[in-house]
C-alpha cells in the first residue's frame, strides 16, 4: 500500500512541476516587449504589411522556371545528345546559363552561354569525354542580370539532378 502512495505523490508532483513550468513560459510570453526587427525595420502593425510587400517582391524577382527533362544519353563521350532539352522558360524576364558537374567529383563537364528568355540550347556535346556509363549530375541554372556594359551577373541559382548515359 505504501509503495502505491508513493507513486501517486511522485505522479503529483510530477504534474505539478509540469504546470508550474507551462504557467511560467505563458507568463514570459505575455510580458515580454520586444518586437521582431528584419534589416533595419521595426515590424508594427502599421508597417507590416508594406514591408511584406518589399519582401514577397525581392523573393519573386529572384525565381524562374526552366524546362528540361533529367535523363540525358549521349551515344558516345564526344556525340552530341539523342535526347537531352535544356531550355529558358517564356514565362522568364531574363536569361539564364547553365552548367553540368557531375555529383561525385563537381566537374563541370558543360557549360552554356546565355540562355536567352523563351530559347532552347540545340542538341550539345559535353565539354568533356566521359568514358561509356551512367553519371550522377547536378544541371546548376543560373538567373542572370544584365549590366549597363552588356555583360551579365549571375542573379540567383538552382540546381537540378540529372543522369547522364554515355552509351558507348
Amino acid at each position: 500500500m505504501e509503495k502505491k502512495n508513493n507513486k501517486k505523490v511522485a505522479i503529483m508532483i510530477g504534474c505539478i512541476v509540469v504546470l508550474v513550468a507551462i504557467i511560467g513560459v505563458l507568463i514570459f510570453m505575455l510580458t515580454r516587449k520586444e518586437e521582431p526587427e528584419t534589416e533595419g525595420y521595426t515590424i508594427t502593425e502599421e508597417n507590416y504589411q508594406q514591408i511584406k510587400e518589399d519582401m514577397d517582391a525581392e523573393v519573386k524577382e529572384g525565381y524562374f522556371e526552366t524546362y528540361m527533362n533529367t535523363d540525358w544519353s549521349f551515344p558516345n563521350g564526344t556525340s552530341e545528345t539523342t535526347n537531352a532539352i535544356l531550355g529558358n522558360s517564356p514565362n522568364n524576364t531574363k536569361p539564364i546559363r547553365c552548367e553540368i558537374l557531375l555529383a561525385d567529383t563537381e566537374e563541370v563537364v558543360f557549360s552554356t552561354g546565355v540562355i536567352p528568355v523563351g530559347s532552347q540550347v540545340p542538341p550539345f556535346k559535353l565539354d568533356v569525354d566521359l568514358d561509356a556509363g551512367t553519371y550522377d549530375a547536378v544541371c546548376m541554372v543560373y538567373l542572370l542580370n544584365e549590366a549597363e556594359d552588356g555583360t551579365y551577373t549571375d542573379y540567383s541559382n538552382a540546381g537540378f539532378n540529372v543522369t547522364i548515359t554515355v552509351e558507348n
